[in-house]
């Protein structure tokens, strides 16, 4: 999927019909001379957004305008123009895009989506990360939250191996959750680690009862709602931890 401006496309689109909109009063022989060549920039534009779409033939379209404008009657100025015009829009009406609204804007493609320590930190989560914040941005709700899914598998397995819990490679990230939960209750008050050990694992219940334990079942559905409100939660999950001295992060 790629990022695109219809807003830019649409401003020159419309220019283009406003340049026409121009001659198409002049007498046609009329040699167009320098007002041919004066619209050369407006149309390189348009390639430029063109070539972004892969619309092949307006591309060659606007090739050829550009190399033969110089020595253009108005006629023939007026013709190139509108071709051009018409073959974009025909283009057009072959491609699908898709209306992201801006609030969900910024999560797409989303470098460090849940910032850059945890990015550092932990740069094998990464890709799901960053995955889960595109579906979000394509209202692919129920696949941001598998992708977070992915996330917490990974990430619960390292507070885990902090804390001293067993075999937790062989373990649903549910049941690390609670036993994380009473390793951290067993911890020593005065421990220098105790409290911020506390707020990670304040932050993962939040996630656990968040998450409802309805992933694990195919037939659940997850709305945009629940999507938003699991990314805030897994996200201050993973950069409470990140603030840890934790063993090797795979």
């Amino acid at each position: 999927m790629e990022r695109f401006s219809a807003a830019a496309f649409q401003q020159i689109v419309t220019g283009l019909v406003f340049l026409v909109q121009r001659i198409e009063d002049l007498p046609a022989d009329l040699e167009a001379g320098d007002l041919a060549s004066k619209y050369i920039p407006t149309v390189t534009m348009l390639r430029t957004e063109c070539q972004k779409l892969g619309l092949r033939t307006s591309i060659s379209c606007a090739n050829d305008f550009i190399t033969l404008s110089d020595g253009m009657t108005i006629r023939e100025l007026t013709q190139t123009l509108r071709e051009l015009d018409n073959t974009i829009r025909r283009e057009m009406q072959a491609e699908l895009f898709f209306h992201v609204p801006y609030f969900q804007a910024a999560y797409y493609e989303r470098a460090h989506l849940f910032g850059a320590k945890v990015a550092v930190k932990f740069p094998g989560m990464e890709y799901d990360i960053r995955e889960a914040g595109n579906c979000y941005a394509a209202s692919r709700s129920t696949a941001c939250v598998f992708h977070l899914m992915r996330v917490m598998e990974m990430a619960v397995q390292v507070f885990g191996r902090k804390l001293g819990v067993e075999f937790t490679d062989t373990k649903d990230w549910h049941n690390i959750v609670e036993q994380t939960a009473k390793a951290v209750q067993a911890l020593s008050g005065k421990a220098q680690e105790t409290a911020t050990l506390s707020q990670v694992a304040a932050h993962l219940y939040a996630v656990k009862k968040a998450w409802r334990n309805r992933v694990m079942h195919p037939h659940e559905r997850y709305s945009m709602d629940e999507a938003k409100d699991l990314l805030s939660h897994v996200e201050a999950f993973m950069k409470a931890l990140a603030e840890l001295k934790l063993p090797a992060v795979p």
